[in-house]
């Protein structure tokens, strides 16, 4: 065994190709009690609940059936198992039969498909057309043997009485305990082919099979006519691997080194073959150094051997990497040209004298290089700086030029490089050009020191030291200052919180600018908003017209009345005997216009027998239906804005 060495993932799928460490967990049904089964998937009948009369005290376990008859259920890892490079593999869990007539079983399978639906009875839930492994504790007999049997079974779908199950049988009643109302420990082990079975540490079964393919590990169970709980927990599948990983293959450039292999696991033995170009040929990532003086590519393949530290001799894994060194072929050139002429060598120029390194890509991504040497030998130069008035012409060298522009004449030398005259010859423009401005009544616009102040066009000489004058036409606009805006509003208002309007007549493209008490701007001709006490006071509001302000109109905004409320001490009786004598209790007069509020009467018993608002009818002894009421003790409640009071008033007849 070698369970010693697990660590622990739980409910987690590691596909055995990627595994980086030994012994390792594909996947657990975690806890004991069963807390968790995460990762996978549930079928059928299959349910994490309780078993009453249980003798382990477990208050959860995964029960695949209920003890019922034609029922079955399973539970299958939601992620498929690569098994094909994993030569060791174990399957552990507890299982329990029980609480019914024996029918029909648990087993334990390894499905080339993801399990999409179940079989009854015989057929132990296994699904009809699922190719691969089956471990089957049986507990009916269909007539094929003396059950319960352990068998070991590969191929498709399941029948006790199919050709080539593997099996040992309840010849002396030594499997009756199979079906218990203990739980019973199995342990599945595959290792090189040879797939055994043993429960509760007794070796029962043994045979050789071959697993090879991708496949989905996990648990079945079915009753058909009879019955039986099935119940299992504490389920693990691990496997002993070792990985293999020389990395993905490599070309580099004579000269350069590579690193091939991968991250160093301390589990594991490393041996490189061959050796030569290699650092160490003992450890994961070992250097490649292989001198390519050739002109064509070399290759080298490398295959890594990996063994466990654990056990060097089981399940070694091998991979292969190729390392490919291509040439960098070296050339030498020696040049020379004049003065301002270049020297292109693998489509790069060069015009100064000197060393250079052109590279120069191949079709084996390493560069060849040339070594060029350039000499450049100088040529005789001038400069001439040409002005002269648009429309004139320049004699250069018989050569008449009526435009600008950049000229060069050679003149040839007994060394083989010409000398080179340059003229750079420009014209100074005789133009005619207009320019626009615009001011306000009263402003002054100043242009080449004149001041101008009304609308008109205006032209201007600009002399130029070499004769060529240009003439430029100033049109200046004067725009009138409008007039004032001429403003209005609905103010005074009646109460603080009433909405104001606030309008100017409208001058066409004129742009307003408001301003006002408690920061209030605004650029609309007209403005609506709710006013309070601290928006009362001057409003302002200028007109700007073609970037002409007009003058400051003013409008002053005032509230009526204000929000107030006199705490008067209401009389305590009132007799409403209609002698015209303290009649009715009225309080309006005690408000302010802009004041709301509500007087609410109640009799002893809390009822609500009348109710004023503003400027409705005052309490006179009715109620709210205009019936008398009686005499007595009244409680009153008035609620206004931001207070209230209360109080007992007495009627009398």
């Amino acid at each position: 065994m070698f369970k010693k060495s697990i660590f622990f993932f739980y409910l987690v799928f590691i596909n055995c190709i990627q595994l980086n460490s030994q012994s390792l967990v594909f996947a657990e049904i975690q806890g004991s009690p069963i807390i968790s089964t995460a990762g996978w998937n549930l079928t059928g009948a299959a349910a994490i609940g309780d078993t009453g009369g249980d003798v382990d005290f477990d208050p959860n376990e995964l029960i695949l059936t209920q003890n019922i008859g034609t029922s079955s259920g399973g539970i299958f890892y939601s992620q498929p198992i690569d098994l094909s490079t994993c030569y060791q593999w174990t399957a552990e869990f507890d299982f329990r039969m029980f609480d019914g007539n024996a029918a029909d079983g648990i087993a334990f399978c390894f499905l080339d498909v993801p399990p999409t639906g179940f079989v009854n009875g015989g057929g132990m839930g296994i699904p009809e057309f699922a190719n691969g492994i089956k471990v089957v504790f049986d507990t009916w007999d269909n007539g094929c043997g003396a059950n319960p049997e352990i068998q070991i079974y590969n191929g498709i779908g399941y029948n006790e009485c199919s050709v080539g199950i593997v099996k040992v049988t309840n010849t002396a009643g030594n499997l009756n305990f199979l079906r218990s109302n203990n739980y019973n420990h199995a342990e599945i082990n595959y290792n090189n082919g040879i797939i055994s079975v043993s429960v509760n540490g007794t070796l029962w079964l043994s045979t050789t099979y071959t697993v090879s393919f991708v496949g989905y590990m996990g648990f079945t169970a079915s009753t058909g006519g009879a019955n039986d709980r099935h119940s299992i927990k504490n389920a693990t599948i691990y496997a002993d691997v070792a990985l293999s990983t020389a990395g993905p293959d490599i070309v580099i450039c004579n000269g350069e080194t590579a690193q091939i292999g991968s991250t160093t696991n301390s589990n594991y033995n490393y041996s490189w073959s061959p050796s030569n170009g290699l650092n160490d040929p003992t450890i994961s990532n070992p250097v490649v150094s292989i001198v390519n003086n050739g002109v064509t590519p070399i290759s080298q393949t490398y295959t890594v051997q990996t063994t466990l530290l654990s056990n060097p001799t089981s399940c070694p894994s091998n991979d292969n990497v190729t390392v490919t060194i291509n040439p960098i072929l070296t050339s030498f050139v020696n040049a020379s040209i004049c003065a301002g002429s270049s020297y292109t060598v693998g489509g790069q120029s060069f015009s100064s004298s000197g060393n250079f390194q052109v590279i120069i890509p191949d079709g084996n991504s390493c560069d060849s290089i040339i070594q060029l040497t350039l000499t450049v030998n100088p040529i005789l130069s001038s400069d001439q700086q040409i002005q002269i008035c648009q429309g004139s012409s320049y004699n250069f060298y018989g050569q008449t030029l009526n435009s600008p522009g950049i000229f060069t004449h050679l003149l040839q030398t007994v060394a083989g490089c010409d000398s080179l005259i340059t003229l750079t010859l420009s014209f100074l423009p005789i133009s005619s050009s207009s320019m626009q401005e615009e001011i306000c009544a009263g402003e002054t616009f100043t242009f080449l020191g004149q001041n101008l102040s009304v609308t008109g066009s205006f032209p201007f000489t600009i002399p130029s030291a070499n004769g060529c004058d240009s003439i430029i036409t100033l049109s200046l606009l004067v725009n009138p200052i409008p007039p004032a805006p001429s403003l209005t509003s609905n103010s005074p208002l009646e109460c603080p919180g009433d909405l104001l309007t606030l309008s100017a007549v409208n001058i066409p493209n004129g742009v307003y600018n408001w301003s006002g008490p408690a920061n209030f701007t605004s650029n609309q001709v007209e403005n609506s908003l709710n006013v309070e006490i601290e928006n009362t006071g001057i409003y302002t509001a200028t007109v700007s017209l073609n970037g002409c302000i007009s003058p400051e109109s003013q409008i002053n905004v005032l509230i009526e009345n204000i929000f107030t409320f006199d705490d008067f001490d209401f009389p305590n009786v009132i007799t409403a005997d209609g002698d015209g004598i303290n009649d009715s209790m009225d309080i309006s007069e005690h408000f302010q216009t802009c004041l709301t509020f509500e007087l609410f009467i109640y009799n002893r018993w809390g009822n609500l027998v009348f109710k004023q608002e503003y400027e409705s009818t005052a309490f006179s002894g009715k109620s709210v239906g205009g019936d008398d009421l009686q005499e007595g003790l009244y409680f009153y409640k008035l609620v206004y804005e931001n207070g209230e009071k209360s109080g007992f008033i007495h009627l009398i007849r």
